[in-house]
């Protein structure tokens, strides 16, 4: 079992969303936990986010680390498409 972190960044992006939308990033956050990390929406990044994957649901990106050793992923953001890469 994984444990999910949010950067404050990130928690008030999701607070921010629909009740619909944090319905479906609960069960994305769920398959985390569960150590489920291949899925066709989710991507390594490169250049000045290297390191970091992310995973697209809709219009919405989640940027985010797995550090395996200690179980824990790291949400960085939950923003738009379009200011997600900004």
């Amino acid at each position: 079992m994984y444990e999910v972190w949010l950067t404050t960044k990130a928690e008030k992006s999701y607070l921010k969303l629909d009740a619909d939308t944090r319905q479906r990033m609960d069960r994305i956050f769920e398959h985390f936990e569960e150590g489920e990390f291949t899925h066709p929406n989710i991507h390594a990044l490169r250049g000045r986010f290297s390191g970091s994957l992310r995973y697209r649901l809709g219009s919405w990106r989640i940027i985010f680390h797995i550090l395996y050793k200690e179980r824990i992923v790291w949400i960085e953001s939950i923003t738009h498409r379009g200011k997600a890469y900004r």
